[in-house]
């Protein structure tokens, strides 16, 4: 199967930006990257949120923590450095003040 010309640029810079994430990981995040909802998105952009929104939900207690009665920025600060340190494991270089600045900016 052929990839579209916006699948092969994700897959591009998910190698680029993200260069050791896991086989499994990555085909999860250009899937997300990849939804309807992100479309209109550049690439990089899409990406950025696709992997934040995996991250945070595949490996961090976020989910727990809104369970708890935590409010959603509340829950974000307090996995902001788990993910960091996830993103980072895999060869990518944003902060936790920068993953906390992007859900400022765009609600996500």
């Amino acid at each position: 199967m052929r990839k579209t010309k916006r699948q092969q640029a994700i897959s591009s810079a998910l190698e680029t930006l993200i260069p050791y994430v896991p086989y499994l990981d990555a085909t999860e995040i250009r899937q997300k990257a990849n939804q309807k909802h992100l479309r209109h998105l550049p690439v990089l952009i899409a990406l950025h949120l696709a992997t934040m929104s995996y991250v945070r939900h595949k490996y961090t207690d976020y989910d727990k923590l809104l369970e708890t009665g935590l409010d959603r920025d509340a829950a974000r600060y307090c996995v902001a450095q788990d993910m960091e340190e996830i993103i980072g494991s895999w060869g990518g270089s944003i902060t936790a003040t920068e993953l906390l600045a992007a859900y400022d900016k765009n609600g996500e």
